[in-house]
């Protein structure tokens, strides 16, 4: 997995231990979607401090970008919720996808009814 992590939060904020966790959280999460989809995933993820709370990107790169974005009083919250969201987006997706396969394979081996 190609992950790439921009922190935009004030210094007080950026501390090893929160550069740590978001990683080590997003590379689990993602790490699901990898596995369900069998292809490698490049995500970028933006943590940006906003006056009131965090804003967090996800984008998964590749054939189709899906991206979420969330906010949050607490970074962890934050980073959990736009992970959701786009898990959420890729099963929708995923499940999309294989249902046209699906569907695709039964008419083609359906013959048509004679009249």
């Amino acid at each position: 997995m190609e992950l790439t992590v921009v922190n935009k939060l004030s210094p007080q904020n950026r501390t090893d231990a929160n550069e740590t966790f978001v990683r080590k959280h997003l590379e689990a999460k993602l790490g699901k979607i990898e596995q369900r989809w069998g292809k490698p995933v490049a995500a970028r993820v933006t943590t940006e401090e906003q006056p009131v709370g965090f804003a967090v990107t996800v984008a998964l790169l590749g054939d189709q970008e899906i991206v979420a974005r969330a906010f949050s009083q607490k970074l962890p919250k934050a980073v959990d919720a736009a992970v959701d969201k786009v898990t959420r987006q890729f099963e929708i997706s995923n499940e999309m996808r294989e249902g046209r396969e699906r569907q695709r394979r039964y008419t083609a081996g359906k013959t048509p009814a004679e009249f």
